[in-house]
């Protein structure tokens, strides 16, 4: 009997062994399993990165080659809907007098908020720095997100050289980013800091280019009435004397002088002469189209070419401009102006000349017949009509 009992002890024992045997191997698969998933979690986190950081860097290239500020917001656009593309933003820039905020990029499900919005109403503009809220429907929120929502955001001022140039918003989807499944999750901190990051980027691209775009405009326009200046006006009318004759196209100019500048100048100084050439240039630049290049050829003289405009509507323009100078007003403070009149002289490519110099001389040649037959009038140049 012992024997048998013994026996008995020795399969219970083994069999307890064989339960612990089973227990601990089911310990390692599960410890096995959640070293697993941390290192998968890990490698998803690298892959992030890299990804980000690949992106990131191909964003900086491609902003350093833009040529004006809406290439670079086609850039930014393209790039941070690839790298915040769990959630919803916008980009937006403050204008050239600071008075307000225009979004220029925006991206994502969720609304973004006011398109066109005050500094004011964004807490990171006030305080310069960047401003989170974890649960917009019981935190403190910016004026510009709108009614409160299930999300939180943050927005990130974009500050360069000195300057602030605006913020970059970015926003969870009302979803939650716990629903988008297979997507690694960024924490709260990762997600500012790729946020500061890009902001900087972008920030200090956008900062140059309107450094660039500044240098450039003061390259090509005249300072006094804002219009291009007669170097860029030459430049263009060569470029667009070749189109046109490639295209087989005319192409309108018209030369135009102040009449009686000096009288006027002698009767109320160069300040109040200066504030005439600033108010006509202000006229002009309403009447031009987009193609059209309007110029301060130098003193009181003006030149506007209009590419592919045949000799009938550059006189039809020129009639028009002729009449409308005419109800510019200059202020209380010239009360015994009668009024500003201006001689126009019109040429075509090609009847009236098939180079630059050529058609020059004779557009200016009809701004003097106009002078000569008492000036207010428009003068075409021989040849014409």
């Amino acid at each position: 009997m012992r024997d048998e009992d013994k026996s008995k002890e020795e399969l219970i024992q083994e069999l307890i062994e064989a339960r612990t045997q089973v227990l601990e191997l089911r310990i390692l698969e599960n410890e096995h399993k959640k070293a697993q998933t941390v290192l998968q979690n890990a490698k998803n986190e690298l892959e992030l990165h890299a990804r980000e950081i690949a992106l990131l860097s191909e964003m900086s290239e491609l902003l350093q080659t833009c040529l004006t500020l809406n290439e670079a917001y086609t850039v930014v656009d393209h790039t941070v809907q690839q790298l915040f593309d769990q959630e919803s933003g916008a980009l937006c820039v403050l204008d050239q007098d600071k008075n307000l905020v225009d979004t220029v990029v925006a991206w994502g499900e969720g609304n973004t908020g006011e398109r066109v919005f005050a500094p004011g109403d964004c807490w990171a503009l006030r305080r310069g720095q960047l401003f989170s809220v974890g649960d917009a429907t019981t935190g403190i929120i910016c004026k510009h997100v709108g009614p409160p929502a299930a999300m939180s955001y943050i927005c990130v001022p974009m500050i360069a050289q000195g300057e602030t140039l605006g913020i970059l918003h970015i926003r969870s989807n009302p979803w939650g980013d716990s629903e988008i499944l297979d997507q690694p999750i960024r924490t709260a901190e990762s997600k500012w800091q790729l946020a500061l990051t890009v902001s900087e980027n972008i920030g200090l691209a956008l900062a140059n280019l309107k450094l660039r775009e500044s240098l450039r405009s003061q390259a090509i326009r005249d300072p006094l009435t804002g219009l291009f200046n007669r170097r860029y006006m030459e430049e263009s009318l060569e470029r667009e004397l070749r189109r046109s004759a490639r295209k087989g196209v005319p192409l309108g100019i018209i030369m135009m002088d102040i009449d009686h500048f000096k009288h006027f100048n002698d009767s109320f100084g160069h300040a109040a002469g200066d504030y005439l050439l600033r108010e006509l240039g202000v006229f002009l630049r309403t009447l031009v189209r987009g193609e059209d290049i309007a110029s301060r050829y130098g003193g009181e003289e003006f030149i506007i070419v209009f590419p592919e405009t045949s000799l009938e509507e550059t006189v039809q323009r020129a009639e028009h401009i002729c009449q409308d100078v005419k109800n510019l007003k200059l202020g209380e403070q010239f009360p015994k102006t009668e009024g500003v009149t201006l001689s126009l002289g019109v040429a075509v490519f090609p009847q009236h000349g098939s180079n630059y110099e050529q058609l020059l001389k004779n557009v200016d040649t009809a701004l003097y017949q106009a002078k000569r037959d008492g000036r207010d009038r428009v003068a075409v140049a021989q040849g014409g009509m």
